[in-house]
């Protein structure tokens, strides 16, 4: 009697995202004065899933608002950020505004709680790149005050940040952001070991790095997968083409029109 016919079995593709999620970077960085009252009121209106935005301390323990870990780039002020007071950082204007100040992380709190964005918040190192050993208890403690732990994902470079914000708090995700440097020392592979060490359930790579091999290895590991630095149109297509989670843009509006023309 003849053997029966084997069927090879179907592959088993991992979960993929409804709908790739977009974050406004820096509220939208090439459209609007980066991380500005002005930029996070714009993108308030838009239709996008997530803003990122990035914090710094203060002498008097307060939470900026701001990109850099020095005042010059962004703002008429000068020096590291973290050396001032909440109320010497208010007398320093940010560039390509009409006077607006930073805010603290409650202005953005404040700016989103009434819309259904989510907010991406990255705790950034000091000037010299070492961690605020005091910067992950913080940001919980004013996640839990404001009662945005629920939709909130924190994300860092530093992974050692993102676990030690994990012993404070269970916001809405962890997502290490991977440097080239990174992915080319110990290769997706060892990051997706690290993050697993760190109880870290989300990536986010490059987009000069992140291919299709990239996305199919961290997903079958169980992990999320998102990219950053996406502004132009080929890049904001390929996003999506590859089907991540979220990518974080410089021009939101942009990334907004071409998602709606691919329907």
């Amino acid at each position: 009697m003849a053997d029966p016919e084997v069927k090879p079995a179907m592959p088993v593709k991992p979960a993929m995202p409804v709908k790739t999620e977009i974050a406004s970077h820096r509220g939208g960085a090439l459209v609007w004065p980066e991380n500005s009252p002005t930029a996070f009121r714009n993108t308030a209106a838009l239709p996008v899933e997530q803003v990122e935005f990035d914090v710094h301390p203060t002498t008097d323990g307060r939470l900026a608002v701001f990109h850099d870990p020095t005042l010059e780039r962004t703002s008429d002020g000068t020096g590291p950020i973290a050396g001032y007071s909440w109320d010497e950082l208010q007398r320093f204007a940010l560039k390509g505004t009409e006077g607006e100040r930073m805010p603290s992380l409650e202005d953005v709190i404040a700016t989103f709680r009434p819309t259904a964005i989510k907010l991406r918040l990255e705790i950034k190192p000091d000037h010299e790149r070492r961690p605020y050993p005091q910067s992950p208890a913080m940001v919980a403690a004013v996640l839990a005050a404001e009662g945005v732990l629920d939709r909130t994902t924190v994300t860092s470079f530093q992974v050692e940040t993102l676990a030690a914000l994990l012993r404070h708090a269970a916001p809405l995700g962890t997502i290490w952001i991977l440097s080239n440097y990174v992915m080319t020392d110990v290769g997706i592979a060892g990051a997706i070991r690290t993050a697993q060490l760190h109880g870290i359930p989300a990536l986010s790579v490059h987009r000069t790095m992140l291919t299709a091999d990239v996305v199919k290895t961290v997903r079958d590991a169980g992990l999320g997968i998102g990219g950053f630095a996406v502004n132009e149109e080929a890049d904001i297509r390929r996003m999506f083409e590859l089907g991540v989670d979220v990518f974080t843009t410089d021009r939101p509006d942009r990334a907004v029109a071409i998602r709606a023309a691919l329907g």
